[in-house]
């Protein structure tokens, strides 16, 4: 039996919008759901919100481009306000790139580390069309903040 990525839990998944102000009263009024961070990533072009899911144990994000150079403008002008990504956590990134080629799949940009996590990620081409983040925490406190940078 071929090893699995090692996933220990769903955190998120990731909502491109185009204004976070117009996507957040159908999460907050009428789902339910609750701001529980915010923040402006000013380096990778976008701001986000994290809202926590009511009973779950995984959040919903929502992401808005900073500017005309953002990663996230590009994704919103070729495919519109939807699903970004997937993000789980795993129990060792390096292992679960170990699995993904062991699978097939040549990990999208290797594994990647900064503020204080390491990740790599699963290419839409590769999985039938979502973007799949896998990371593993190291030496992160868990707080409102969240410093990761999806692909381009």
């Amino acid at each position: 039996m071929k090893e699995t990525v090692g996933i220990q839990r769903l955190d998120h998944v990731c909502w491109a919008v185009w204004k976070l102000s117009d996507a957040l009263p159908l999460l907050t009024e009428l789902l339910g759901l609750r701001v529980v961070g915010q923040w402006r990533n000013e380096e990778a072009g976008y701001s986000g919100v994290a809202l926590e899911v009511p009973g779950g144990n995984g959040n919903i994000e929502l992401l808005e481009p900073l500017g005309d150079d953002s990663f996230l403008l590009r994704f919103l002008k070729e495919r519109g306000p939807g699903l970004h990504h997937v993000t789980f956590e795993v129990e060792d990134v390096e292992k679960a790139a170990a699995a993904m080629r062991a699978f097939g799949i040549e990990p999208f940009r290797g594994v990647r580390r900064s503020h204080g996590w390491a990740e790599t990620y699963i290419h839409p081409r590769d999985s039938g069309g979502v973007l799949f983040q896998l990371y593993t925490d190291e030496d992160h406190q868990h707080d409102d903040e969240h410093e990761h940078t999806p692909p381009k």
